[in-house]
């Protein structure tokens, strides 16, 4: 289906689009109301050698560049479940990502803290604050690394304030919009799709029974025209033949003769003389001509009143 074919289904069933349309508002709506809204917060902390590691007096920030591969360390220790499972036992709806900062070359750790609620948010990433801290001094612990050479962690942000996340949100009440206008779409090129193959289908049995009942038609006209035709030349054998069997039984009735015997001269047991002569005689003379009028007229009223 082309765009102009779907144009004219949209057309033809405005009523399904209409209802889809609605339903994806309110599907959206529901989405956008059940999603609920997110909160997050952000803190990253700094990485400074130990006193004993940098000449005396001298600024610490100044030889943060080595500390990158014990940053690397760090975050992959904060990031195993044996360390987070003691913040996420307490708040099981918040989600908690440590890594390097993105932003920053140096050795700079960033925790992000996502949570339906904004006071656990803020408790959660003052929890990993310290959580930090203390996983890393427990790695230079182990490790028997003196005081004055341990590493330190400085606290550099902190949000006082969680974001709202609504990307959560506005994804799902899109999927739930647009899924739904998509469906509309499939059905109303289903629906419409339908109906012109069933009014195609009724057309074209509607004209097959149409040219069955005039060919139908056509074939009764034939056979009643057989039919009288048939008739009419039974009738004119009939009148022939009755005419001739009237004409000859007239004739011989005036000559004096049965048609069907006659008497021939010299016969045994007769004699010449016994021969009657038409003078011998004489039949009353019917009219030949009346009486063939009257069985024409019999014959043509039976053959109305049969019809």
């Amino acid at each position: 289906m082309n765009v102009a074919d779907m144009m004219g289904a949209l057309g033809r069933r405005w009523y399904v689009l209409v209802a889809g349309l609605i339903i994806a508002g309110l599907a959206a709506y529901g989405a956008w109301t059940l999603v609920k809204v997110e909160y997050t917060r952000t803190a990253t902390q700094l990485m400074l050698p130990g006193p004993g590691t940098i000449p005396d007096n001298a600024n610490p920030f100044l030889f943060v560049g080595g500390l990158s591969q014990a940053a690397d360390v760090l975050v992959r220790k904060m990031g195993s479940p044996d360390v987070l499972s003691q913040v996420e036992d307490a708040y099981p709806d918040v989600e908690i990502v440590i890594t390097r900062d993105p932003l920053s070359s140096g050795p700079v750790i960033l925790a992000s803290v996502t949570s339906p609620s904004d006071a656990d948010a803020e408790a959660v990433i003052d929890d990993l604050l310290e959580l930090t801290g203390s996983t890393l001094l427990d790695i230079q612990r182990t490790q028997g690394i003196p005081s004055t050479d341990r590493i330190s962690l400085v606290t550099l942000t902190t949000d006082d304030e969680g974001l709202v996340e609504q990307k959560t949100r506005l994804v799902a009440s899109g999927i739930a919009g647009a899924g739904t206008v998509a469906l509309t779409l499939l059905m109303v090129a289903l629906i419409d799709g339908l109906a012109r193959s069933r009014s195609q289908r009724r057309g074209r049995s509607r004209s097959a029974v149409e040219h069955a009942k005039h060919e139908e038609g056509a074939d009764d006209d034939l056979l009643v025209t057989d039919e009288v035709a048939d008739e009419h030349a039974e009738e004119h054998t009939g009148e022939h033949a009755e005419d001739r069997a009237e004409d000859e039984v007239e004739e011989h009735t005036r000559s004096g003769s049965d048609p069907e015997y006659e008497h021939e001269p010299g016969a045994v047991g007769e004699s010449p003389n016994d021969t009657e002569t038409p003078h011998d005689s004489e039949p009353p003379i019917e009219d030949g001509t009346s009486t063939k009028k009257k069985t024409r007229l019999r014959r043509k009223t039976a053959v109305v009143a049969g019809r």
